[in-house]
């Protein structure tokens, strides 16, 4: 961003492009947990994709990709990596979690196409690889045994994914707490609101640094 433009939440908007950086938002460093509250404030869900837990330690933000597949096929998920951009997160919806449809050469083909991440509501594999790759994966298990390339799945449709609708172009942000879903169209509120969170927490911080206690800070009774 360029020094002495304001930070809001249409310049937020202006950036999601194809070739959008995700690391410029990641530096705003909105949290997940901001995030989430603010989703439940302008949507009344708060978005969290329920059971999927990051491999390692990871911040990423970035348009969905989404792809329904079955624990057999595999084939799909690799198809998925030539549909994506530059910038964006693979979302995987699997019916089943004991085969892995993602691994260490999926991954390693999604890095050089410039993806930033994948969510795999389902299982994967070779996590040590993954690791050293220090390509951010999400995933709800992890198993050693793999189906088979058949791509006969779907990409580019609505999924289910951790208990939470996803569009392709939504926008996912993941981090250690888990991944939250911010609908495309609820983006700019819900950006707008997790910028009023950020602010209100950093002040009741700088409040309980001065020593005040929290109970008194929020007004309980």
């Amino acid at each position: 961003m360029k020094k002495g433009r304001k930070l809001s939440p249409e310049s937020l908007l202006d950036k999601f492009s194809h070739k959008f950086s995700y690391s410029k938002l990641v530096r705003f460093h909105l949290t997940t947990s901001q995030i989430s509250d603010a989703l439940k404030n302008v949507t009344g869900n708060p978005g969290v994709m329920q059971g999927i837990k990051p491999l390692s330690n990871v911040n990423v933000i970035g348009k969905a990709v989404t792809v329904k597949t079955d624990e057999n096929d595999w084939g799909t998920c690799v198809k998925a990596i030539d549909i994506a951009g530059k910038g964006e997160i693979i979302v995987i919806k699997v019916d089943g979690y004991d085969q892995a449809v993602w691994g260490e050469l999926t991954s390693k083909t999604a890095q050089k196409k410039g993806v930033i991440c994948t969510v795999v509501d389902g299982a994967v594999r070779d996590i040590e690889a993954i690791k050293r790759l220090e390509f951010p994966v999400f995933s709800k298990n992890v198993v050693p045994n793999a189906g088979s390339p058949l791509n006969q799945g779907k990409t580019n449709i609505p999924i289910e994914c951790g208990n939470v609708t996803v569009k392709t172009g939504d926008l996912i942000a993941g981090d250690e707490c888990g991944l939250v879903v911010i609908p495309y169209e609820s983006l700019k509120e819900v950006i707008d609101e997790a910028l009023k969170i950020k602010k209100e927490e950093e002040e009741i911080i700088r409040k309980i640094e001065k020593g005040y206690s929290l109970s008194s800070i929020l007004e309980l009774k």
